[in-house]
């Protein structure tokens, strides 16, 4: 029983060195861009947090990686020139977008012990909505977009 439980803590802190490490090389292979006025952005959020918030006039693209971390996303400020396509990965951390509530959100997602949500009501929108693309994938984390209308709701005193 003895050498069960100390060949489970091998693993486990071999496990967790194996993450850590892809979390610094991520950091390095998968660098930051944009910034808040930028039409692209790109997020990296290795083993930390990242808060980001799009003031883009014609937001075109982003993409968002969180591995052992966290990243919110506001694009409550952002303007869409018709369509804009956002790419989420969580691996082992997760990822919050908030977009305004007249955004149609469409979603395409793939999660492996986590978790996709879109809080987000397209079928509540006109036809000439702006429309923004997701493309989300957790692996072990989890990834939520939902609309300003929402964070109301979760911030109303109960």
């Amino acid at each position: 029983m003895r050498r069960l439980l100390v060949r489970i803590t091998a693993g486990l802190l071999v496990l967790n060195g194996l993450l850590i490490l892809g979390a610094l090389l991520a950091k390095r292979r998968l660098p930051t861009h944009g910034d808040e006025d930028s039409d692209t952005f790109a997020l990296v959020a290795a083993m930390d947090g990242v808060e980001f918030t799009s003031r883009a006039e014609a937001l075109r693209a982003g993409s968002a990686t969180a591995l052992a971390g966290g990243i919110e996303i506001d694009l409550t400020r952002a303007q869409l020139a018709g369509t804009a396509t956002l790419h989420l990965t969580a691996i082992a951390g997760g990822i919050e977008v908030v977009v305004p509530d007249d955004w149609r959100v469409e979603m395409t997602s793939h999660a492996r012990m986590g978790g996709i949500d879109n809080r987000t009501d397209p079928d509540a929108l006109s036809d000439e909505a702006p429309v923004l693309l997701v493309d989300a994938r957790a692996y072990f984390g989890g990834i939520e977009v939902r609309a300003t209308k929402d964070q109301a709701i979760r911030s109303a005193p109960e």
